[in-house]
């Protein structure tokens, strides 16, 4: 189910292939995706990183 078809008035079957809001809301979704994904690779270095340190402290 589209996120638009509940509250868009102009909705017809198929019409989110060219509706301009449509795209709109693809593209602020492909923004927040890309954010997301480059807040979790920061995280996972720098937890990667300290995880690395205390490998290199700890008594082998």
């Amino acid at each position: 189910m589209l996120p638009c078809q509940n509250g868009c008035s102009a909705y017809c079957s198929g019409c989110h292939k060219n509706c301009g809001q449509w795209r709109e809301f693809q593209a602020r979704q492909a923004i927040q995706r890309q954010a997301k994904k480059n807040y979790l690779r920061y995280y996972n270095e720098l937890c990667a990183a300290v995880t690395r340190q205390f490998r290199m402290l700890s008594p082998r």
